[in-house]
């Protein structure tokens, strides 16, 4: 069985009584819970005393508690506060999966080839975090020849262009830090428990990011306004940049959008992507270096 299925499993459980709206006995979800294995191929049998061993676990993953009622069948009771992000964390697992498809329905799937690595560490981050629990990492960054070890306190997992990230306190100096899962290349859980810093609040921590950057020199938010070409516009507004953006106005000749996030590396790498489909109105800074660097990249390519 694949290392996530009892995840995806479990996902289907809860799906299932959900769209129910009632309470079900145990037969009718292990008769759903077969039938949708030929497809996800994450089950063969299903048991009662598994489904027992899988309730507690769908409430610690989803938030959902599910309980039963006498003589009638099992039913979603409640559902707790979940993480910042938790649900898009276990969208993530369950595409892990599904990529895991089949021989037979390869024909009808092409998913991207690159995919990041280091998904597999999603389920124990996330359960250090939910518990305040050290973990110890063996971690190399792209520019160094050997992994170093590193011991943090996770705090929360984020997803950046479709690569995972853990913003986590080193235990030693309390300094805030994100990790590539994609560079980490052994994971440990410990016993060990830590806090997290006086006033960290994971819901806002990254509110005015574009990336997975926070400044932590003073500086402040900038209000940035770009103006689009009509048809990269258009792809702006149906997948925004960030949760601040505002359209300021569309018109034949573009679209001027505005955002209010911190002037950083990826969202200056994010800009550059678009080449001549963007322009920089404010703030001049940011302006200026984007007409830099295309001179600098036109300079190369003579």
């Amino acid at each position: 069985m694949h290392p996530h299925a009892a995840l995806i499993r479990q996902r289907e459980v809860l799906a299932y009584l959900q769209r129910a709206g009632q309470p079900a006995p145990f037969a009718a979800i292990r008769r759903y819970i077969l039938e949708q294995s030929p497809a996800g191929d994450f089950t063969r049998s299903y048991s009662e005393r598994t489904f027992q061993r899988d309730l507690p676990l769908i409430a610690e993953t989803t938030g959902f508690t599910i309980k039963a009622k006498r003589n009638e069948g099992y039913y979603v009771a409640e559902q707790e506060a979940l993480l910042p992000d938790q649900q898009r964390l276990l969208e993530a697992v369950e595409l892990h999966q599904f990529f895991q498809l089949p021989v037979a329905l390869a024909p009808f799937v092409q998913p991207e080839p690159r995919r990041a690595l280091g998904l597999e560490f999603l389920r124990p981050l996330l359960r250090a975090a939910q518990g305040r629990k050290v973990v110890e990492l063996a971690y190399r960054k792209h520019w160094e020849a050997a992994a170093q070890r590193r011991t943090v306190g996770p705090l929360l997992l984020r997803e950046f262009r479709g690569r995972w990230y853990a913003l986590a306190v080193m235990t030693g100096s309390g300094r805030l830090a994100c990790f590539g899962l994609d560079r980490i290349q052994h994971l440990a859980e410990t016993a060990q428990s830590f806090t997290p810093p006086q006033g960290f609040d994971a819901a806002t921590y990254f509110q005015h990011s574009f990336g997975i950057t926070r400044p932590t020199d003073g500086t402040t938010t900038q209000e940035i306004v770009l103006r689009f070409t009509p048809v990269q516009g258009r792809y702006v507004m149906s997948y925004p940049l960030h949760a601040s953006q505002e359209l300021v106005s569309a018109t034949e000749e573009g679209f001027l959008i505005r955002l209010k996030v911190y002037d950083t590396h990826d969202l200056r790498m994010e800009l550059l992507s678009y080449g001549p489909e963007v322009e920089v109105l404010a703030p001049t800074k940011l302006r200026d270096w984007l007409q830099q660097s295309h001179s600098q990249a036109l300079s190369a390519h003579r």
